[in-house]
């Protein structure tokens, strides 16, 4: 009988300490997560100098409508990957030879169509090109393909133009209704501020921006902002404002584009409203968390969706560079402390599984949302390893 105790106590001894080593993976360094990111986007870069595939290890995917959907994702996907590289590549001559290559993809490729008249996820595409562009054009690396960078930001502008609803704002569905421009009954407030944003790209690098189309947007967003600082989900949710998904909890990942999008514009959004909008972020957190990974969309609490998490964390670090102190180096150790945390160990992130392009989208977003963190710290010795736990509130206490 001892003799049996004494073997279930070490089995029990032995398992705890697997599983305790198991479980105190330490969290890497800045340096070690950018560097093994930037590795996993040149790794998995597809030779023609794309990112992503159709691929999908399951059978339930999300709406396609048709197959051309997949041109959508995988260029909007590509189109990140290559804003992703752009700093990094200027000290990283294997992430310069990468992004060359994807910039020569986007250069090349034809324009992405919508997919039918009711889905247009192409939506996506033609917001992350421009912009993608818009961070291009004036690069001196670049220098002798720059008419090409800008007639190709031009003629994404003009996409855009064709692509706004008739209420102004821009979307991916249309199921009521097939038009010339989208009818704007399903146009959503954050696809509508993404736009917004790569046109004020444009606007920064000396391009000659449509106000109407502007103007019309930036209502569009307007009309959709709550006064809980939340946004709806979109037009047709306008007269559903406590419906879950339109309250504050289910607005994190979409209220710092939003925020953003109106200040640039010169809206009445003040940095004080845009730092509430990261401290509300950061203190329910848990929310947006919970549907990180998940497979089906809108299953998680206050109809949170997978996708939404790296894309509202990429605006989130955008919003926190236009911040003031104490706010601004705060909210960024708390935002790169996280973003070190969810990282996966071959040095990708990941949100949802959208076919083969998950991993690549959200890798994009993450260093990108990083590099924003960095711009801000600096690299500062004394904030270089700190924690997002020691951040007051990052907890939710």
């Amino acid at each position: 009988m001892h003799r049996f105790t004494l073997i279930l106590q070490q089995s029990l001894l032995l398992y705890c300490t697997v599983f305790m080593s198991a479980c105190t993976t330490s969290t890497p360094t800045p340096d070690e997560s950018r560097s093994r990111a930037v590795q996993w986007m040149i790794d998995n870069q597809n030779p023609d100098g794309s990112w992503g595939t159709i691929d999908s290890s399951r059978p339930y995917q999300i709406y396609l409508d048709t197959q051309a959907s997949h041109d959508a994702f995988g260029e909007a996907t590509s189109a990140l990957g290559v804003m992703s590289l752009i700093e990094p590549s200027r000290t990283n001559p294997a992430a310069e030879a990468a992004l060359r290559l994807g910039v020569e993809h986007l250069l090349e490729t034809p324009v992405v169509g919508k997919a039918t008249g009711n889905t247009f996820y192409d939506i996506w595409t033609h917001t992350y090109m421009l912009s993608a562009m818009c961070r291009l054009v004036d690069d001196e690396r670049f220098a002798q393909d720059r008419d090409r960078i800008a007639r190709t930001l031009e003629q994404e502008m003009a996409t855009l133009k064709e692509r706004q609803a008739i209420d102004g704002g821009w979307g991916y569905y249309d199921f009521s209704y097939v038009l010339e421009h989208p009818s704007g009954e399903q146009s959503t407030s954050f696809n509508t501020a993404s736009v917004l944003l790569a046109l004020d790209e444009a606007r920064d690098h000396g391009f000659e921006v449509d106000m109407d189309m502007v103007n019309d947007g930036i209502q569009s967003v307007e009309r959709m902002r709550l006064p809980s600082g939340a946004y709806v989900y979109g037009t047709y949710a306008q007269f559903r404002p406590q419906a879950p998904y339109n309250m504050v909890k289910g607005s994190l990942g979409r209220s710092q584009p939003c925020n953003l999008a109106l200040h640039e514009w010169g809206r009445d959004i003040s940095t004080e409203q845009m730092a509430v909008g990261v401290e509300t972020l950061m203190r329910d957190h848990h929310y947006i968390e919970i549907g990180r990974g998940r497979k089906v969309p809108h299953e998680a609490y206050y109809s949170t969706s997978g996708y939404y998490y790296f894309y509202g964390h990429y605006y989130a670090g955008r919003v926190i560079e236009q911040l003031q102190e104490p706010q601004r180096t705060q909210l960024a150790t708390w935002l790169r402390g996280l973003l070190l945390e969810v990282q996966d160990k071959p040095g990708s992130w990941f949100d949802y599984p959208l076919y083969g392009y998950g991993h690549s989208y959200a890798t994009a977003y993450a260093l990108l949302a990083m590099q924003s963190c960095d711009r801000v710290l600096e690299e500062d010795a004394e904030t270089t390893n700190v924690s997002y736990h020691q951040v007051p509130g990052a907890d939710g206490n």
